[in-house]
C-alpha cells in the first residue's frame, strides 16, 4: 500500500471515528468544527488567550471539538462556580490521557485518579495521615529556618547591590522545604528533581495527538510517548531510591540526621499492606505503587503549584504598592 493510500485511509478512519463519537444531545454554542481535527487549529501557541477571544464571541460556556473529543470551555467566574462548586461531583474526574497513565502509575495517585471510592479513600488517608493540622505544625520550625535563610540571603544581596531573581530564590526555598518535609533530608543532587518535575509538567500540558485520535497513539508521531516512558523510568528510580533509603534507616533503628519526627515517606511506608478502607480489607490495599504515586503528587504539587502561587503573589504586590503597604502594616 502506497503512502498516499495509507494517508487517505487514516483520514477516512478519523472521520468515521468522529462521527461515531459525536454526541447526540444539545451542546452550548461554539465555533464550527472542521472534519477530522475539529477546532484544534484554533488553539494556537497560547491556548488560554485563544479561548478567551472565542469566549467573547460565543459566551462564558462554549463547546468545542478537539478531534474526537467534545470539550466544554468555561470562561466566567459565575459559570466556573456552577461547574466547580454547585455541580462539582459531576465534573470531578479528569479526562484519561497518556501522560497521567505513564507518569502517575496508571493514575494510582490522588490528583489524577477517577472520582469514586478509590479517590475518596485516598483523599481521606492523605487528610488524616499526612496533611492534618498538628502534623503540618510539627514542620513549622523547619519552615521558619528555611525562610530565615532566604531572608538573610536577600538582605546580603541588597547590601551588595545585587540583582535577585525572586522566581529562582522562591523555587529553591520550596524545593528545600519539600525535601525536608516529604523526604526527611536535603537534596543530595543524585537526581535533578527540579528538572524532572519541569519535564513532567511540560508533558502533562503538551497537546498529544494520541489523546484526541486514540488509534494514532501507537505511531507516536510527536515523540511524546517515548519521552513519557523515559521520564517515568527516571521517576520510578528516584522514588525507589527514596523509599529504599527510608527502609534501610527504619531497619537500622536510626533517626534521620537532624530530623526527630516522621516525614511523609515514613508515614506512607507505615501504611503499606494496609487497606485504604479499614471496614473492607479486601479492596484497595496500599502497596508500593500507591506509595510512590502519592509521593509524586506531594513532590510535584509542592514544586509547581506552591512556587508559582508565591511568585505571582509577589509580582502582584510589586505592581500594587498600596496593597503591599497595607500588607506590611498588617504584618
Amino acid at each position: 500500500m502506497t503512502a498516499s493510500a495509507i494517508a487517505i485511509l487514516l483520514i477516512f478512519l478519523t472521520f468515521l471515528w468522529s462521527l461515531i463519537q459525536r454526541p447526540r444531545h444539545r451542546k452550548p454554542p461554539g465555533p464550527w468544527a472542521l472534519p477530522v481535527i475539529g477546532n484544534l487549529h484554533m488553539l494556537g501557541n497560547l491556548p488560554h488567550r485563544s479561548l478567551r477571544d472565542l469566549a467573547k464571541k460565543y459566551g462564558p460556556i462554549m463547546s468545542m471539538r478537539l478531534c474526537t473529543k467534545t470539550t466544554i470551555v468555561v470562561s466566567s467566574p459565575e459559570a466556573a462556580e456552577l461547574f466547580l462548586k454547585s455541580h462539582d461531583s459531576i465534573f470531578a474526574s479528569r479526562p484519561k490521557v497518556q501522560s497521567t497513565d505513564y507518569l502517575f502509575y496508571c493514575t494510582k495517585d490522588m490528583a489524577f485518579s477517577e472520582y469514586g471510592p478509590y479517590w475518596w479513600h485516598m483523599r481521606k488517608l492523605c487528610t488524616l495521615q499526612l496533611l492534618y493540622p498538628s502534623k503540618i505544625e510539627t514542620f513549622a520550625p523547619l519552615r521558619r529556618e528555611e525562610v530565615g535563610l532566604l531572608v538573610e540571603s536577600l538582605k546580603k544581596a541588597v547590601a551588595e547591590g545585587q540583582v535577585v531573581d525572586l522566581s529562582e530564590e522562591v523555587g529553591e526555598l520550596i524545593e528545600d522545604i519539600t525535601y525536608r518535609m516529604v523526604l526527611g533530608s536535603k537534596n543530595d543532587d543524585t537526581f535533578d528533581v527540579k528538572g524532572i518535575i519541569e519535564e513532567m509538567m511540560l508533558l502533562l500540558g503538551a497537546v498529544n495527538i494520541g489523546d484526541y485520535l486514540p488509534f494514532l497513539s501507537p505511531f507516536d508521531f510527536q515523540g511524546l510517548t517515548k519521552r513519557m516512558k523515559r521520564l517515568s523510568k527516571t521517576i520510578d528510580q528516584l522514588l525507589e531510591k527514596i523509599i529504599g533509603e527510608h527502609q534501610e534507616v527504619s531497619k537500622s533503628g536510626q533517626a534521620h540526621q537532624g530530623h526527630h519526627h516522621k516525614d511523609f515517606v515514613d508515614v506512607m511506608l507505615s501504611l503499606m499492606h494496609q487497606p485504604l478502607n479499614p471496614n473492607d480489607e479486601q479492596v484497595y490495599m496500599i502497596d508500593r505503587t500507591n506509595v510512590k504515586a502519592i509521593l509524586l503528587d506531594m513532590i510535584s504539587g509542592a514544586f509547581d503549584t506552591s512556587a508559582t502561587a508565591i511568585v505571582w503573589t509577589l509580582a502582584e504586590l510589586l505592581r500594587h504598592p498600596r496593597v503591599m503597604k497595607h500588607l506590611q502594616q498588617e504584618l
